[in-house]
């Protein structure tokens, strides 16, 4: 490979998934430069597509959950129902290295594409299949949504208020992380299908991955299940602290905002006490805190320290101690953090959003750099609905009066007048 390519350029996927696990999975894809389609309905809504807060964004199927997991990507709208349109599917299919779908255990095999088939069929395909509990036990048939995942998980419990009370995650997270777990599975296969090629070793069927958000999700949580696993005993919740436990970390209120502290060792607990010192905490103050968390005694030495940290504003706070070694930071709204994350151009793609008012957009980047490229640049607009449905379907070898039979019988949808012809 050319070392200015991609790392994915050439591969092809086939993105059949809907709400947001399963397109954030084809997206990592696209941002390594796989040119990966979307295939969509021709017909009805689609919560990520029709709805945001921009209305004008909205109107045109490009809503704000959609444009930051839909760059990249080409869009082929068809109904899988129709004969004609199955057939295209499964040429598509023949012809792809990737299929991303994130039905229900049997859908797709009711479609008449049943992964198991057809990975015995295509021996260098690679299907992967999200689901919300896995393909197989008691769970599989439950309708899953992230909330729901992060009830069954035990994240809503590990993430408890100070009363016990269990609390969702504010953001979709097991969405997302079971959308990062899936993009691995994927370069997973990927590379046992690359040294087998390598090796001259004959492959007798392709590969079908398994992944699911409830596994998505115990792993993120592998540190809370940890000593439960090993030793058998129920980690003690500590939401109030650093996961550590440590007495001298925490969040707490200043001035004006709140700031996160940790203190995991000897060393940044003296720093923290000098830090206090050196913004006028009185010795009192100074005893109080490091008596506290000598003894063990949490609350106590957090309502002292709590109590110091109060005078001053947040961002005073977080410049002295970083400049005296405590880990420390802001708390920040995720728009904040975001202005702060997206002036560095090279991780975060910049977009237009043609079809709507042509604003342009930064987008989410792969979440890591690299001394060679990553990300195609440009990158392709998030698409309309079956902006790309004629051209897909001829790479398909439909011929254009095939395409154009679909079209009339609403079978596939062609953004456009007839869908450019030349």
């Amino acid at each position: 490979m050319n070392p200015g390519q991609t790392p994915l350029r050439g591969l092809r996927v086939l993105d059949w998934t809907h709400v947001l696990a399963g397109p954030f999975a084809a997206y990592n894809l696209a941002l390594l430069g796989a040119d990966v389609v979307r295939v969509e309905r021709v017909d009805g809504t689609e919560l990520i597509r029709d709805k945001g807060l921009d209305p004008q964004l909205a109107a045109a199927g490009l809503g704000e959950s959609f444009v930051v997991q839909g760059s990249g990507k080409r869009s082929l709208a068809i109904d899988a129902r129709d004969a004609r349109a199955r057939a295209a599917l499964h040429a598509l299919i023949a012809r792809a290295d990737v299929l991303v779908e994130n039905f229900r255990p049997g859908k797709l095999r009711a479609l008449g594409f049943d992964p198991a088939e057809l990975v015995r069929r295509h021996p260098r395909l690679i299907v992967c299949s999200i689901t919300g509990f896995g393909q197989a036990g008691a769970s599989s048939g439950r309708r899953a949504y992230d909330h729901v995942v992060q009830a069954a998980s035990g994240l809503m419990s590990a993430n408890a208020d100070a009363d016990g009370v269990p609390q969702r995650v504010g953001f979709p997270i097991i969405d997302y992380a079971v959308g990062m777990q899936a993009a691995l599975a994927v370069l997973a296969a990927l590379a046992r299908r690359n040294a087998q090629e390598a090796a001259g070793a004959a492959r007798e069927q392709g590969e079908w991955l398994d992944v699911s958000m409830r596994d998505a999700a115990l792993t993120l949580l592998a540190p809370v299940y940890a000593t439960h696993a090993v030793s058998g005993r129920e980690r003690p919740r500590t939401r109030s602290t650093a996961f550590s436990g440590s007495p001298l970390s925490g969040t707490f209120a200043t001035n004006d905002g709140h700031l996160a502290i940790v203190c995991n060792s000897e060393v940044q607990s003296v720093a923290l006490l000098r830090s206090l010192a050196r913004a006028g905490a009185s010795a009192a103050e100074l005893e109080a805190i490091e008596s506290g968390a000598r003894s063990g005694d949490v609350d106590g030495a957090q309502a002292a320290l709590a109590r110091v940290l109060a005078a001053r504003g947040a961002a005073q706070w977080e410049a002295w101690l970083s400049e005296d070694g405590v880990p420390a930071a802001r708390v920040l709204s995720a728009s904040q953090a975001y202005d702060h994350a997206r002036a560095d151009a090279a991780r975060w793609p910049r977009v237009e959003l043609a079809h709507a008012d042509g604003r342009a957009v930064q987008v989410p980047g792969p979440g890591f750099g690299s001394s060679l490229p990553l990300v195609p640049s440009p990158l392709g607009a998030p698409p309309v609905r079956g902006e790309h449905s004629r051209a897909v379907l001829r790479e398909a070898g439909l011929d254009d009066a095939s395409i154009d039979a679909m079209i009339a019988d609403g079978v596939v949808r062609q953004h456009g007048a007839a869908g450019a012809r030349h």
